[in-house]
């Protein structure tokens, strides 16, 4: 499933951001919004967006891949796979 269109807005301001110290929060920031806006990515949907749109700037590129596998990995730890339930309820196979 591609990035929703709301997570593409915050994503494209990251491609206006001039690195700075404070600019990690904002990198960390925008990967908790789009994850609290319950858009899910997978990490290569990120590196193909920054590979089509940050080519030019590897390291900033680098940071904010770092901030998507960083909030990832907080939003896996939050929210455990859930199990599917049987569809017959007996608990074995039907």
């Amino acid at each position: 499933m591609p990035l929703s269109e709301k997570s593409l807005v915050l994503l494209n301001h990251l491609k206006s951001i001039i690195p700075s110290d404070d600019s990690q929060d904002l990198f960390k920031n925008t990967f908790k919004e789009i994850l609290s806006n319950g858009d899910v990515y997978k990490i290569g949907e990120i590196e193909d967006w920054l590979a089509a749109n940050m080519g030019e700037n590897p390291s900033l590129s680098e940071r904010i891949l770092n901030a998507a596998h960083y909030q990832k990995a907080k939003y896996d730890a939050k929210n455990p796979l859930k199990f599917v339930q049987d569809s017959c309820g007996c608990g074995g196979d039907c």
